[in-house]
């Protein structure tokens, strides 16, 4: 079994550390909480597995608990973490406060304690199922030889009542405290589940296929959660398979649901094999041959489930090589829940961790396997959102048929839309933000949200993807957009600061397309869509597709593109059709086309159609301006109330066209009439305010009554030449003032 270069698997630096081999110590797991328990003579003490073992992490928490029980050989702590539970001489079970140890413990009473054959195999707290109302008790779960049993331990009054018992001769047993499952032995081949969740916790039992005369051994089963379904594994090595068992579903806890895993590449035997899982993976330790194998159980070939990755060894230097006193040390390691290991030789506790990086190499060196079937394994997958970004730039500089990226696409924003349902579910339910039934998320909130899951959202795929493949394949820098400072217009107090300043990052400015080489402009000229824009135009479609509607930093990138590869009939079309939906940048965008671009006189309309939904009237007021619709543009601004617009620019602009003065002479006068009027009404305004609130004074009413929407006066800065009136008002004092007040 050939080895692959850089092994995917390492040992973190110990998280813990003991003297091996002392007298009356031992040390074991708490799986509820992830903590190392240090039992000893007198007491005990915890420390606390955080994280990610070996990253830059806070120390882990510590405590220490003085003791004073004979025999005490398990500790495992209440789901609030203010109690613990505890066994001494496998028989005798008690609970106390984590804080006051030195009082009388509470101590439940089997039913069957009083046999002789009575022994505590184990226990644990069964999580809460809900919110606190008041209760202060906890549900301790004990397996026993003579079955399992579940108190009831209320702190406050210090007692232990026995809910519920099941009877059966137990020779040992597996726990799941995160899933509240016990799977216990109670025959050479028989085992038991329980799952003590549900209304009834006794699961239908089955028996494990061994060879004749063998019976089942501790080591040869595990209890896991994976993917939120709680297994039963067997392993065996004899024949080198793994086979699962689905408990946490009765419908597919049967044998034609078992997943069955061949570790082996042939029939030959394994010896001993044990198992961990990391992040949702499964890794097969084989114990004689020191070497492991990874598998995803939602990755299948058919039926079949082939390994990721491996045989391979595990590494345990930080510079990723073997050390060899470590190696042999495979004996003395006891796999604990999840990926923690127990090395008892050398008294350590470390965390088994797994290199994607490696993990993938090795994925894709086995067999070819298209887009979406790699992104589907990353997805599942926490961290691994560098990886996700590095195969779809692979895929898009290799020129990957449009297809397999629609699919990949597919899958990708098939678990966006599951997080935007989980972001949207948490809000209406009013958690942490106090909005009840929102329609949409924020984007900042839902990044915060996944922010250690795998999933991309538009920001991530136009930042990390199509921006930095757009740079490369055009040979540009991102200086080079901009180094002619051709800049962006003003952000208008209508759009988000923090959603501009990322737009502004990533725009590509009309003058951009200056920089082009000849030999692209002729593809371009003949009409050609660009492969990237069509790559990004069905990214955006598949959003659409699944009603997740895109973000604006991926529209203007769509926009920008459009026009950088001369599509403008692609970009009317979305436009059209609304697949581009109406915000104030791509209002800022369109203006700037309409102006800027003679051969594109359909942004003019489209500008000012978008304008007026958004609400932004100063730009429907500069493209009213800027078609010569100079009549329309004051009773406009009337209407709508807005004091942005300069009067100047107006008076100025039409000052400058001589051919519309010369078709209606009257033109100037017209406007001037119209300003003039504007400034009456607005007067008329002011002067009914005055009245309505210094009657309302007088009449002593408590809230005068003020006219809701007073004509706002114009913005006169400047037209002395054209107002000469202003000139007179300002020197004597009048009401008519430069600033327009």
């Amino acid at each position: 079994m050939g080895q692959p270069r850089k092994s995917p698997l390492r040992l973190s630096e110990p998280i813990y550390r003991w003297e091996p081999g002392v007298s009356g110590e031992h040390v074991a797991y708490d799986e509820l909480h992830h903590r190392v328990v240090h039992v000893r003579p007198g007491g005990f003490s915890t420390i606390d597995v955080v994280g990610a073992a070996g990253a830059s992490t806070p120390a882990p928490d510590g405590l220490s608990v003085a003791l004073d029980q004979e025999g005490l050989r398990s500790v495992r702590f209440s789901p609030d973490g203010m109690h613990f539970a505890f066994v001494c001489n496998k028989q005798c079970l008690g609970c106390l406060q984590t804080l006051r140890p030195g009082q009388q413990p509470i101590q439940p009473v089997s039913k069957w304690s009083s046999r002789p054959e009575f022994e505590v195999l184990g226990f644990f707290w069964l999580p809460p199922a809900g919110p606190s109302q008041g209760d202060p008790g906890c549900d301790l779960a004990v397996v026993t030889s003579q079955g399992l049993e579940v108190f009831r331990i209320v702190f406050e009054q210090r007692s232990a009542k026995s809910l519920k018992a099941f009877p059966a001769t137990v020779r040992m047993c597996w726990l799941d405290p995160i899933s509240a499952t016990a799977l216990v032995c109670t025959g050479p081949r028989t085992l038991q589940p329980f799952d003590l969740r549900a209304r009834s916790p006794k699961l239908p039992r089955f028996d494990l296929v061994l060879s004749r005369g063998q019976s089942i051994e501790a080591g040869d089963v595990a209890l896991m959660t994976i993917y939120d379904c709680t297994y039963c594994i067997h392993t065996d090595g004899a024949s080198g398979r793994v086979s699962l068992r689905n408990i946490s579903h009765p419908s597919q806890g049967t044998p034609e649901h078992d997943i069955v895993i061949d570790v082996a590449e042939d029939d030959g035997a394994l010896g001993p094999l044990r198992l961990s899982q990391v992040d949702n993976l499964l890794v097969v330790h084989c114990v004689e041959k020191r070497l492991s194998t990874i598998f995803d159980i939602r990755h299948k070939e058919g039926a079949v489930v082939p390994c990721l990755c491996g045989p391979s060894s595990v590494s345990c230097g930080d510079d990723g090589e073997e050390e060899e006193s470590a190696q042999s040390d495979w004996l003395g390691w006891d796999f604990l829940s999840g990926s923690t290991i127990l090395d008892l030789y050398c008294g350590n506790v470390c965390q088994l961790q797994v290199d994607m990086g490696s993990v993938m190499k090795d994925f894709l060196a086995k067999s070819p396997h298209d887009l979406a079937t790699v992104m589907r394994l990353l997805l599942r997958r926490t961290n691994c959102r560098d990886y996700v970004v590095q195969v779809i730039r692979q895929a898009l500089d290799s020129k990957t048929r449009s297809a397999e990226l629609n699919q990949a696409f597919a899958v990708l924003n098939s678990a966006y839309r599951q997080a935007i349902e989980a972001m949207s579910a948490r809000s209406s339910a009013g958690v942490g933000t106090g909005r009840q039934g929102q329609a949409t998320v924020i984007l900042l909130e839902l990044e915060a949200m996944i922010s250690h899951q795998s999933i991309l959202s538009e920001k991530d795929m136009v930042s990390q993807v199509f921006h930095p493949h757009f740079l490369e394949l055009e040979g540009l820098a991102a200086e080079d957009l901009f180094r002619e400072e051709v800049l962006l217009p003003a952000t208008h107090s209508g759009s988000g600061s923090a959603d501009s300043a990322l737009l502004d990052k990533w725009r590509i400015p009309l003058e951009a397309r200056a920089h082009r080489d000849k030999g692209k402009e002729l593809l371009r000229a003949q009409g050609r869509c660009p492969e990237i824009l069509s790559v990004v135009i069905g990214y955006l479609r598949s959003l659409l597709g699944l009603q997740i509607l895109p973000h604006k930093i991926l529209q203007c990138f769509v926009f920008d593109l459009c026009l950088y590869y001369r599509q403008e009939h692609t970009l009317q079309q979305l436009l059209h059709y609304h697949v581009l939906l109406d915000s104030t940048e791509l209002v800022l965008r369109l203006r700037d086309l309409a102006i800027n671009s003679a051969s594109c006189a359909w942004a003019t309309q489209s500008c000012l159609d978008m304008a007026l939904r958004v609400r932004e009237f100063a730009v429907v007021a500069e493209m009213l301006l800027f078609s010569r619709q100079y009549l329309d543009i004051v009773p406009f601004l009337v209407n709508q109330r807005d004091v942005s617009f300069k009067v100047r620019s107006l008076l100025e602009r039409l000052d400058a066209d001589a051919e519309a003065k010369e078709d209606d002479p009257e033109l100037m006068d017209h406007v001037v009439s119209e300003i003039h009027l504007w400034q009456k009404e607005a007067l008329l305004s002011a002067a009914a305010i005055g009245r309505a609130s210094s009657e309302s004074s007088a009449a002593g009413a408590a809230t005068p009554h003020v006219q809701s929407t007073p004509v706002a006066p114009p913005d006169l800065e400047g037209c002395q030449k054209w107002l000469p009136e202003l000139c007179y008002d300002s020197t004597d004092g009048g009401s008519g003032k430069e600033d327009g007040s």
